[in-house]
């Protein structure tokens, strides 16, 4: 074939133009597969989640939920297909939420319809919510300074109170 395409390109335009068709399926399937792969290794990494999954079954999910243009609305089935997040701990279902985010916006702009574009943004808003809201869980950690002034103004209540108590007459 690759000879007949040089010798007359005119007369095979459409079976050049069917290889390149090919050849971007493929590529683009290829990288869902990379994707797939991915988040699926930094799912058990990052979030101690397995997913139920494997690499291919994975790979199929994604390439649907673009091709068919799965919104909002999908987001939780989407990622209980994947796995069961319900049952990780706030910051592992953070990191899932995260990652699944990270493994839809990874995936060519050119699988969703160009009609549903605006529904890509809508899922990957929704799953960053998703992500926000079990940050929100997290019990928030004090920064150095704010350590230091809960320090400092413990130690002023102690020195008030042993004045207070020496002011009446006791010990401290």
């Amino acid at each position: 074939m690759r000879s007949d395409l040089r010798r007359n390109p005119q007369r095979s335009m459409g079976r050049y133009w069917l290889t390149m068709s090919d050849a971007s399926a493929f590529t683009i399937v290829k990288s869902a597969f990379g994707i797939a792969e991915a988040l699926r290794r930094d799912l058990a990494d990052q979030a101690q989640m397995v997913a139920l999954l494997d690499v291919p079954a994975l790979a199929v999910l994604l390439l649907t939920a673009a091709e068919t243009g799965w919104g909002k609305a999908k987001a939780p089935a989407l990622m209980g297909q994947i796995g069961d997040a319900r049952r990780l701990s706030a910051a592992a279902r953070c990191r899932a939420w995260g990652l699944l985010r990270v493994a839809m916006e990874g995936l060519p702009t050119t699988l969703w319809p160009a009609e549903k574009l605006l529904t890509r943004r809508e899922l990957l808003d929704e799953l960053q919510r998703h992500a926000q809201t079990a940050r929100s869980e997290l019990p928030t950690l004090l920064s150095k300074a704010e350590r230091q002034e809960l320090q400092w103004r413990e130690s002023i209540m102690a020195r008030v109170a042993a004045e207070k108590q020496m002011a009446r007459g006791g010990r401290p």
